[in-house]
């Protein structure tokens, strides 16, 4: 297999275990839900990981092949106008909906920030870029998409809620394709951590809210159309994506993100 593959993926291996390990360090014995963990106080795990990602790109001397760059051009920041209107809804229903406390706002904010930073890099960056050097651009994109998605089911560990980490895993998987759509055809990764970053902040934003306020007389059961709500809600960024990447099979991985 080919080296540079190989040491993405150890360094992709170990962030995970430093974000899982931590976060169940971080509760203990039992439980808690993602809206819980980002609102209540700001993730050390999240800064080890960030830190460890920082580091191992400038060792490895990753830092233009991660995406690290600026952008080819500000007319190419127009296809984020799909993902803008999601988060300017999100924001939208939060201001009707109420925020939760500023504490926790502050919470999120942060911690949806190093989310956004460090996943970005560690998967469309550092990940992607492996998996380009060993595969087609296709290939490449599919393998990063199915592993981001995939990892997501480790959700479950800290939530305890395996079925719904399965259908985030798909949502994830799905919209993780549109995070690598935005690196090609931006040339940046940069606007990717930040989409993603908003995107979190939006929903965990309105979703803490809820949290902060539900009774345990307003928990209900999950229903298959609450299982299927992430998966159709990400759909348009899915199908998005797919209409971003066209063209990307007949390039080389050379060609994927040549500046020139």
């Amino acid at each position: 297999m080919n080296r540079r593959f190989v040491i993405s993926l150890v360094v992709l291996v170990i962030y995970l275990a430093i974000i899982l390990l931590g976060a169940k360090l971080e509760i203990g014995d039992g439980t808690m839900s993602q809206s819980e963990m980002v609102s209540g106080r700001i993730s050390i795990s999240l800064i080890i990981g960030f830190v460890f990602l920082v580091g191992a790109v400038g060792i490895f001397g990753w830092r233009s092949d991660s995406g690290l760059t600026p952008i080819r051009s500000t007319k190419s920041l127009l296809i984020l106008w799909l993902p803008s209107l999601f988060i300017l809804g999100f924001f939208s229903l939060g201001l009707l909906l109420g925020y939760p406390p500023l504490q926790a706002i502050i919470f999120v904010g942060i911690n949806t920030l190093l989310v956004g930073i460090s996943e970005e890099l560690a998967f469309r960056g550092i990940l992607f870029s492996g998996a380009r050097s060993a595969l087609r651009p296709i290939g490449a994109i599919t393998i990063t998409s199915i592993i981001f998605g995939a990892v997501h089911v480790l959700n479950g560990v800290t939530t305890g809620e395996w079925g719904s980490a399965a259908v985030q895993a798909v949502a994830a998987g799905m919209s993780g394709l549109l995070f690598i759509a935005i690196l090609i055809r931006t040339g940046s990764i940069i606007p990717a951590m930040i989409v993603h970053w908003l995107w979190d902040f939006g929903i965990f934003t309105v979703s803490s809210r809820n949290g902060h306020n539900a009774t345990p007389s307003e928990t209900a059961e999950p229903t298959v159309i609450s299982f299927m709500l992430p998966i159709l809600f990400v759909l348009p960024n899915f199908l998005y994506a797919l209409w971003l990447l066209r063209g990307v099979g007949s390039k080389t991985s050379e060609e994927l993100l040549d500046r020139s």
